[in-house]
């Protein structure tokens, strides 16, 4: 029971088709990057951070802003700074452009950087930041394929059971070093918590959904960890 809660609520981060009308390509056709750090005042770094865009725009970034962790942490201060691309071209000939190491003071010293990685999304999903349960997870290589079929049928099952905002997604690392080698990130969002509190609700109370959750917990080897961020973006690129 404990594994199937695990996974459910961890399935999406859609930077690659945006609301307000802010839209990019499909998600299988996009790459994004994170940075992640610690932030001993974590409101401070975000207002520094809207405050001046300039950098995503030099970086070429089609959507950005920043996941603040906010259960399961594993330092204070956890918190990530995500961009969008439409491919890995523009994903990683951005990333040459900034050395965070090279920040200015006004900037280095609101945050500790911890390390980066590129991500490549294995299924098609859409950016509605909010609530997000975060899971790396181990997947043998011969099951990703039918993993991720599961995790489409999945996010439309739920939808169609009254969650219409819930959407979930998995994302490959590629240069993530210890930290994101051999497991996998699965995503869930949905507006806050009380929506994400609503579907595991249904799940207990015996959700027809259930099955097709079950399917995909067959598929895994293991959960490496479990997070719960805060999500918001602020630039949409120009």
């Amino acid at each position: 029971m404990h594994k199937l809660l695990f996974l459910l609520m961890t399935m999406a981060l859609s930077f690659f088709a945006f609301s307000d009308h802010h839209e990019v390509p499909s998600s299988e056709e996009g790459a994004f990057t994170t940075l992640m750090v610690a932030a001993p005042n974590v409101d401070r770094y975000v207002d520094y951070l809207k405050a001046d865009t300039s950098l995503f725009k030099t970086i070429g970034s089609t959507g950005a802003g920043v996941c603040v962790t906010n259960s399961g942490n594993d330092y204070p201060g956890q918190m990530l700074v995500w961009n969008a691309f439409p491919n890995f071209e523009a994903a990683l000939g951005g990333a040459a452009k900034y050395d965070p190491s090279k920040a200015p003071s006004s900037l280095a010293r609101l945050r500790e950087v911890k390390y980066s990685v590129s991500w490549k999304p294995l299924k098609a999903f859409r950016l509605e930041p909010g609530y997000e349960r975060v899971q790396r997870i181990k997947v043998p290589a011969a099951n990703v394929t039918a993993f991720t079929e599961v995790l489409t049928r999945l996010e439309k099952a739920i939808q169609d059971a009254g969650h219409k905002n819930f959407f979930n997604g998995i994302f490959t690392p590629i240069g993530g070093g210890v930290h994101e080698t051999g497991t996998y990130m699965v995503r869930s969002i949905t507006p806050d918590g009380a929506q994400a509190g609503a579907i595991f609700d249904d799940y207990f109370s015996g959700a027809a959904w259930g099955s097709i959750y079950q399917e995909g917990v067959a598929l895994i080897d293991g959960v490496v960890s479990d997070n719960i961020e805060i999500c918001e973006q602020f630039y949409y690129g120009e």
